[in-house]
């Protein structure tokens, strides 16, 4: 079975629960997949790539320990960009770093407790006021989240205090351009009803459903990600939702998934999702 650098963990897993410890087995820091609900909250956002990066290893080392279990990783896999978004801090982050003000955020008593800490962490982003630095305290380097922040116009610095302690600064880079780019990542354009059940229809019966009404943020995500990683390049993937995902548009634009989101209610959301050449 082919893998990639952006397969998810959880795929893995799906096919094949001795991933598990293979993965473990490589590095110190991959042992948090033992512990289911670590295990839950990492597997569904972390890819091969960022994976070797929370290790600190070669993402060819990961691929030896899965060829066993019959997986496979294709040759670009070779051409990955070792330390690729560990340091994205500006030089002005970096010499300014002392003096700017910052605001803290340790959440390791909520993965102590089972708890997914990513809702207080967005919700930490959206308060920071204009020129703080938000620290984030951990146990490991939360790799997607440096992704879903990059893409919102976030500089960030990775500092490893110990084997459990991992501070990761963000700061909102001061570029208009960014920020502009950023906040039109927040914003996507509503597709008419008619328009959207005519484009649905096209695809005939290679469509896919989930429904995560109801669901715990980030449950809705990784849902939606994890339904995605299983599809080919004909078939598309129809959401149903209780409110416009804000924070999944910046995912699929990085998978080149084309997207249209139509609005039926206050808590009715529908976005059809499709591979971005159809």
């Amino acid at each position: 079975m082919r893998i990639y650098r952006d397969t998810k963990i959880a795929y893995l897993i799906k096919q094949n629960k001795d991933s598990i410890e293979a993965i473990a087995g490589v590095a110190k820091p991959f042992e948090k997949l033992r512990n289911p609900i670590l295990r839950k909250m990492l597997a569904g956002r972390t890819s091969l790539e960022d994976a070797a990066r929370m290790g600190g290893c070669d993402i060819e080392v990961l691929g030896a320990a899965l060829k066993p279990l019959g997986f496979e990783l294709v040759n670009e896999f070779q051409k990955q960009q070792k330390g690729k978004g560990a340091l994205t801090a500006s030089r002005d982050f970096r010499d300014h770093l002392d003096s700017l003000p910052e605001t803290v955020l340790d959440v390791r008593s909520d993965l102590a407790k089972g708890e997914d800490p990513l809702k207080k962490i967005m919700a930490a982003v959206t308060a920071l006021p204009k020129g703080h630095v938000l620290r984030l305290i951990n146990t490991f380097e939360p790799t997607p989240l440096l992704a879903l922040l990059a893409n919102k116009g976030f500089e960030n610095m990775v500092q490893r205090k110990g084997p459990e302690e991992v501070h990761t600064l963000f700061r909102q880079r001061t570029d208009a351009k960014q920020q502009n780019a950023s906040a039109a990542d927040d914003e996507p354009v509503l597709t008419e009803t008619p328009e959207f059940e005519e484009r649905l229809v096209s695809f005939g019966d290679d469509v896919r459903s989930v429904d995560v009404r109801g669901m715990e943020m980030p449950q809705p995500m990784i849902t939606i990600l994890e339904a995605l990683s299983h599809m080919d390049g004909k078939t598309a993937l129809l959401v149903t939702h209780q409110r416009i995902p804000v924070f999944l548009f910046s995912e699929l634009r990085e998978r080149n998934f084309a997207y249209l989101l139509n609005k039926r209610g206050e808590t009715d959301v529908r976005l059809l999702i499709f591979h971005g050449q159809q």
